[in-house]
Formats: C-alpha cells, structure tokens, sequence
C-alpha cells in the first residue's frame, strides 16, 4: 500500500461515487486506477491486430464446442 495526500475535484468525486455506486474514496482512487490499467492492456492488445495470424475453423469449434 501507498500512503499519500492528493487534492481532488470534490464535484468530481461524489460524481463518480454516485455513478460507480462506491462509498469511500480510496475505494474510488483504486476502482480508477484499475479502470486505467485495464484500459491501457486493452490498447496493447489491439495493437496486435492485423499482426497475428489466427488459424481457426469455426465450423469445426461449434461442432466441438
């Protein structure tokens, strides 16, 4: 765990509470730091588009599946 004082927008952070329906803000803190981490796998993911070749026979895996 890491310890620290940030000044935060308070409009902001109640939004976000309501919205994500979560109570405390630390809980808000690492909700979105975790939204942001998912996000950036994300976009390193889609960079390999068009870059990995995929050999599959769908027929085959529905008939398997």
């Amino acid at each position: 765990m890491v310890r620290t004082n940030v000044v935060l927008d308070e409009k902001k952070v109640k939004a976000a509470k309501r919205a994500f329906d979560i109570a405390t803000t630390k809980d808000l803190l690492d909700f979105a730091l975790s939204e942001l981490l998912r996000t950036h796998s994300r976009k390193g993911i889609l960079a390999l588009k068009g870059k990995v070749k995929v050999e599959n026979d769908l027929d085959q895996s529905r008939e398997t599946g």
